[in-house]
C-alpha cells in the first residue's frame, strides 16, 4: 500500500508522533502492550454491481473499502515490562472464512481490544482501510467499539499505523517494500496475489500472508519503539520470542514454523558474537518474499 499526504495532515502526524514519544518516556516504569494486527478482504462484488448500475457514469470505478470484508484476520498482543529483556508475547490469533464470518472475526477483534484497555492498536496502513472496514462493521451489525478504534483522529495516541510512522515527509512505502529494505522477511506470496487466493478461498495460503504481514510488522514495530526511546528490551531476543510464539500458534505454516524462526534465530544469534560476523545471507534474507 501506497499513500500520498498532504502537508497539514504530515504536520498533524508529527505532532502526535511527538506527543506520543513524549507520553512513552514519560511511563518509562509502566507495562506498556501493543496489540499488532492485519487483516486480509474479500469483495462484495453484488452490491458494488448493484451501485454502479444506480449510479451510472458517477460511480466510482475502483472498489473500494466500502465493498471489502473480512475474510482472514490476525493478531498477536504484546506486553513490554520495565526491567524484563524481552516482551511478553501471546501466540498469535488465526482466523479465516474457512471456518469463521467476517462479523465473528470482527467481533473477536474488537473484543481482545476491549480486553485491553491501555493498549496501542498497531497496523501498517490501517489508517487507510482496516479500521474503516472494522468501523463499518460495527455500525452495521450493532456492535460497540473500544476506545482505540472509535477514536477518529487519524493520529490517534491509541493507534501506530507504522506505514506513516516509518516516512514522516517521505514518500510512503508498501511492507514488503519497507521490510526487503530492513532485511526483514515478508509475505510469502506477493501482495497482489492475495485478492485471487481470497476469490478462490485458498485459505491456508490467506491465513499465512495475514499472519506474516502481522509478524513483519512486529519487528518493524519493536525497531520503531526502541529507537523512539518508548520501550526498553533485547530486540533479537524479543523477536525470537515472538517467532517461537508464532511458530507454536501456527505450526502447519511455513512462514510461521521455518522462514521466520530461522531468520529470528540467526539474527540472534549474531547478536551474541563478539567482533565483526561476516557470514552468507540465508535465502530467506535474500528473497524474503
Amino acid at each position: 500500500m501506497t499513500i500520498e499526504h498532504n502537508d497539514f495532515e504530515r504536520e498533524l502526524e508529527q505532532q502526535a508522533s511527538m506527543f506520543s514519544m513524549q507520553a512513552g518516556r514519560e511511563n518509562e516504569g509502566a507495562v506498556r502492550t501493543y496489540i499488532v494486527c492485519d487483516f486480509e478482504y474479500a469483495y462484495d462484488r453484488a452490491r458494488y454491481d448493484g451501485y454502479r448500475v444506480a449510479e451510472g457514469a458517477d460511480a466510482n470505478d475502483k472498489l473500494r473499502w466500502p465493498f471489502h470484508t473480512i475474510a482472514a484476520a490476525s493478531w498477536t498482543v504484546m506486553r513490554f515490562l520495565p526491567g524484563i529483556e524481552k516482551a511478553d508475547i501471546e501466540p498469535p490469533v488465526l482466523m479465516s472464512s474457512s471456518d469463521y464470518t467476517a462479523l465473528q472475526m470482527a467481533t473477536a477483534f474488537l473484543s481482545a481490544v476491549s480486553l485491553e484497555p491501555t493498549a496501542h492498536v498497531v497496523t501498517w496502513g490501517g489508517e487507510y482501510k482496516d479500521l474503516s472496514v472494522l468501523r463499518r462493521t460495527a455500525m452495521v451489525h450493532g456492535l460497540v467499539l473500544p476506545i482505540q478504534i472509535a477514536d477518529p483522529t487519524p493520529y490517534s495516541r491509541w493507534r501506530i499505523d507504522l506505514c506513516d510512522a516509518v516516512s514522516v515527509r517521505a514518500d510512503s512505502a508498501s511492507l514488503p517494500e519497507y521490510a526487503t529494505a530492513c532485511s526483514i522477511p515478508a509475505k510469502p506470496s506477493p501482495s497482489k496475489s492475495v485478492g485471487k487466493l481470497v476469490q478462490n478461498e485458498i485459505w491456508n495460503k490467506v491465513e499465512e500472508q495475514c499472519l506474516a504481514d502481522v509478524l513483519t510488522a512486529a519487528v518493524i514495530m519493536i525497531r520503531y519503539l526502541v529507537s523512539h526511546g518508548q520501550v526498553a528490551c533485547d530486540q533479537n531476543a524479543t523477536i525470537v520470542a515472538l517467532a517461537e510464539a508464532a511458530a507454536a500458534a501456527a505450526p502447519d505454516r511455513t512462514f510461521a514454523r521455518h522462514t521466520f524462526p530461522a531468520w529470528a534465530r540467526a539474527r540472534l544469534a549474531a547478536s551474541r558474537l563478539s567482533g565483526t560476523v561476516h557470514r552468507t545471507p540465508s535465502q530467506e534474507e535474500l528473497c524474503p518474499g
